[in-house]
């Protein structure tokens, strides 16, 4: 069986050998190491990158895996709910070397037909299968989960976050429940592999009232250099 604490990975945008905010992924790749007590060895990034790269640090070695980008950016996305996995409060929140349950959670979203799975909790919305999910309510704040209910930090949400207060909405860490979900204006699901789309249907219930505002403050903020 592996071990969370056997492996530590990021997932980096890669277009032609340019690989989008890498500082900030091995930022994280570093935090996260530490936590799992796995040390971030030099990192070499091979030539002419093109897809989605994930850097992988095991037993000491680092490994590129490259696929290609499989969904529309900035997409319009219909979504489902699954029961989070679950590991230590240490390791939750990481990006560590038992990954199979995401993976196998992605595989459920996209034979439903799905375009990204919504992780529940303790009756609350704490991550996606890939993205990080924003919720506008009707007063302008964008609640994001609480990291200590265990969702994994985001390098997209990083690069938008400054945006998002110059727009004038607030940013406030709290409980995604059921409640605040059915009232938002719009929710946003940032990640590397998405962009930012906008959750439009959860679990065939429709969501927001058609606004994109926070999606296009988003998209401005990661630039034409995602496509």
């Amino acid at each position: 069986m592996v071990g969370p604490k056997s492996a530590v990975f990021t997932t980096v945008r890669a277009r032609k050998g340019k690989l989008f905010h890498l500082d900030l992924h091995l930022e994280r790749l570093a935090q996260h190491g530490k936590i799992l007590g796995i040390e971030i060895p030099e990192i070499k990034i091979p030539d002419n990158l093109d897809g989605l790269v994930r850097i992988e640090i095991n037993s000491g070695k680092v490994s590129f895996d490259v696929k290609p980008f499989y969904q529309e950016i900035h997409m319009e996305a219909e979504g489902i709910t699954v029961p989070a996995p679950r590991w230590t409060r240490k390791v939750n929140g990481t990006k560590h070397g038992d990954w199979q349950p995401y993976r196998e959670i992605t595989e459920q979203v996209f034979s439903k037909g799905a375009d990204v799975g919504l992780l529940i909790h303790d009756y609350c919305i704490i991550d996606g299968d890939r993205v990080m999910p924003l919720v506008l309510d009707e007063n302008g704040v964008v609640w994001i989960s609480d990291n200590k209910l265990g969702g994994v930090s985001s390098v997209t949400f990083d690069v938008c976050k400054q945006a998002i207060k110059d727009a004038g909405f607030i940013i406030s860490p709290g409980r995604l429940n059921e409640r605040l979900v059915a009232g938002a204006k719009e929710i946003v699901l940032l990640g590397t592999g998405m962009g930012a789309a906008r959750l439009t249907v959860l679990d065939d219930v429709d969501i927001g009232d058609g606004s994109d505002n926070l999606q296009q403050v988003c998209i401005s903020a990661l630039g034409s250099n995602w496509f």
